[in-house]
């Protein structure tokens, strides 16, 4: 069994969409501080003098740092030094459609949660967390009690462990706190204008593990097989995958707003594939609201199936139904809940076609045959091959 590993976690950043606002970050960063816990006590002893050093008696804090990037640069070059790796989050708050529902503070801060919960959980099989839930951060309040919610060991020989400090007990987490500012220069908007040539992400390149944006593009999304649904199925997910983002590559610059349409619904179905859960199907009035919130005329839904999903569908992009909506599937049950869904619909239909055909055949004493003209053929195959069934 590998070591534990304890993770330290602070964010820069708020919840907030009104870009205009001086206030309003673009982006919203979540970085990690991950340490072995045979060097937990001398990265802590290190913080603590590197904290005395620049900021006396004050917590290391990168808003006190702003931007004196001399200041922070010997500061950063300092933390270098030590056994830590950097997990961070780049959430790019720009890019959430309205109707993702990532736009109100209690399903933002869940999702963000989420996210990191899930890289960090299935990256490590011995981890114990420490954020700073004191004071007025709800999204470190709303972290702490998302994880504490997960408590349950994903295997017998798991003992993740998962306890929440103030920042001025944990001192690591202060370094979460400097990471996540510094990053910031290299891609919140706003910071970006005030970075003077800094480059925050090469000069922590070294200790970083990984960045993860989001939202994901299907330009740069790769389908792996750490996923925490045991039914998820790769080689589903990418032939699906791989259909619809060929659909979007061949038609994202055609001048046809039928066609355009349709990529605005593949664009958002994509989005929910990438980017939130795999499982949830997307409801129609949804699809729907997204295409009004683009500018398009409001579909009604049996429009919307005809000109938009349907249309999909027969370009080869594979999209699964039910009651509850559409989606790219991930997963075989998926696949099975469009065989379903419809067989609901043609077995009815083919049902109602061939009581139609027996009644007009009986009341015209045979004179009129609905399926003997060639083009009928088929219809009458299936109604033959339903009927042996």
């Amino acid at each position: 069994m590998e070591g534990k590993k304890y993770a330290f976690v602070d964010e820069f950043g708020a919840f907030g969409f009104d870009f205009d606002k001086a206030g309003c970050s673009t982006h919203f960063i979540v970085s990690a501080i991950v340490v072995d816990e045979k060097d937990l006590q001398l990265v802590a002893d290190k913080v603590e003098e590197i904290r005395k050093k620049y900021f006396q008696t004050a917590e290391m804090k990168s808003s006190k740092v702003k931007k004196n990037h001399k200041r922070r640069l010997l500061i950063l070059n300092d933390l270098n030094n030590l056994p830590f790796n950097i997990f961070t989050l780049v959430f790019d708050k720009r890019k959430i459609y309205e109707q993702s529902g990532l736009r109100y503070k209690k399903s933002f801060y869940k999702f963000i949660n989420n996210l990191v919960y899930q890289e960090l959980r299935i990256n490590y099989s011995n981890l114990q967390i420490t954020a700073d839930e004191v004071g007025e951060n709800d999204f470190l309040k709303s972290f702490a009690s998302y994880v504490r919610s997960k408590q349950v060991p994903l295997t017998l020989f798991d003992d993740s462990l998962f306890t929440f400090s103030n920042s001025k007990q944990g001192i690591i987490v202060q370094v979460a706190d400097i990471i996540s500012g510094s990053l910031a220069y290299n891609f919140d908007e706003k910071k970006k204008l005030e970075a003077e040539g800094n480059d925050y992400e090469e000069i922590l390149s070294k200790k970083i593990l990984r960045i993860k944006q989001f939202p994901e593009t299907y330009n740069t999304f790769e389908i792996y097989d750490k996923n925490i649904d045991p039914k998820f199925n790769k080689e589903i997910a990418d032939i699906c995958f791989r259909k619809a983002k060929y659909f979007m590559e061949t038609h994202k610059q055609s001048k046809d707003i039928e066609i355009r349409q349709q990529v605005a619904v593949l664009d958002y179905l994509l989005f929910r594939f990438m980017n939130r859960s795999q499982r949830k199907y997307i409801p129609t009035k949804e699809l729907i609201n997204q295409l009004v919130s683009l500018g398009y005329e409001k579909f009604s839904t049996q429009a919307f199936r005809n000109k938009i999903i349907a249309k999909l569908r027969d370009s080869e992009v594979i999209i699964s139904s039910c009651k509850s909506g559409y989606k790219i599937p991930s997963t075989e049950e998926e696949l099975y809940d469009f065989v379903l869904h419809g067989k609901s619909i043609i077995f009815p239909m083919l049902s109602r076609l061939k009581k139609c055909s027996e009644i007009i055949r009986m009341g015209t004493n045979g004179k009129i045959n609905l399926f003997e003209k060639a083009e009928y053929q088929s219809i009458a195959s299936l109604l033959s091959d339903n009927q042996k069934k």
